[in-house]
């Protein structure tokens, strides 16, 4: 791996393993999960097209491109972002970033129907078994925890990794169509109108609080963990194969679970444990001599 790749790789890393534990943070302190996520969106999105009538790099709309920002818009960032955020409510951030290390593992089957060499061997395949055992511990354990919508909060945040996988896979078969600016720009800010749509409909009482730690949130948030990091993320497509991609899902839960046990005294269950080492070493193994 190239220095160059190598550097965005761990800054990427350390970007989502941070942000987890300030989402948990700033939906605690007040936050409506759609206005969050949608400000995130619409304020990144809108910075990106000020660069883009800056460099006058207009993005194309084909048929093809139109269908790549659709499938990122909705699926990747509106709806999984959208699921995660009101999810993360109820339960530990670190358990959200657990299941989230299970991304490389649907992105695995959807990349055996949707490339051409990707073949599932017999790694793959017990990879596939540990995620989906350690998916039922984590999904199990969440009905003994208390807390209000609990349960529902870890299978929406299962449900929300299923749905971003699909257009990561797409985006990796046809990642030359579109620049890692343009399919930004637009799936972001089309991210942002649809979730803060959905917070006016739903969150109508549910004002947000801005006070200064809210504040930095929603910049942290935007900045590194929109702006940046998904140009990080996008760029790394023409760089890495989709293993080595969907890999960076493995580091960042090791990261939030620490921080959100030193500052917000999360500590999971034996079971939850348990589970998510299934699902990091599930991770670990899909990508082993990748």
């Amino acid at each position: 791996m190239k220095p160059k790749v190598l550097f965005s790789y761990i800054l990427l890393c350390l970007i989502w393993g941070s942000t987890w534990i300030i989402l948990k943070k700033s939906l605690t302190n007040g936050t409506p999960p759609f206005f969050g996520s949608g400000m995130r969106f619409l304020i990144a999105g809108s910075i990106l097209w000020i660069i883009i009538f800056f460099q006058r790099n207009y993005p194309p709309f084909s048929k093809h491109a139109l269908r790549i920002y659709f499938q990122f818009g909705v699926l990747n960032l509106a709806i999984s972002y959208g699921l995660t955020y009101w999810a993360t409510q109820y339960i530990y951030s670190s358990l959200s970033s657990i299941i989230w290390s299970g991304f490389p593992l649907t992105v695995a089957i959807f990349s055996y129907f949707m490339l051409p060499n990707e073949t599932l061997t017999i790694k793959k395949s017990i990879s596939l078994i540990l995620g989906s055992i350690g998916a039922a511990f984590i999904l199990i354990e969440s009905i003994n925890l208390s807390g209000e919508n609990v349960t529902i909060g870890v299978a929406l945040v299962i449900l929300a990794v299923i749905i971003a996988s699909y257009p990561s896979v797409y985006l990796k078969k046809y990642d030359q169509v579109v620049s890692p600016l343009h399919i930004n720009s637009v799936s972001q800010l089309m991210a942002g109108i649809i979730l803060l749509s959905v917070s006016y409909f739903i969150e109508g009482n549910h004002q947000m609080i801005w006070s200064n730690y809210n504040i930095f949130a929603l910049i942290y948030l935007t900045i590194p963990g929109s702006l940046i990091a998904w140009f990080i993320y996008i760029w790394l497509y023409s760089h890495l194969s989709m293993a080595q991609i969907s890999y960076i899902a493995f580091f960042p839960p090791l990261m939030a679970t620490a921080l959100g046990w030193i500052f917000l005294d999360e500590v999971l269950t034996t079971l939850s444990i348990f589970g998510g080492i299934f699902i990091i070493f599930g991770a670990v193994l899909i990508n082993l001599y990748e």
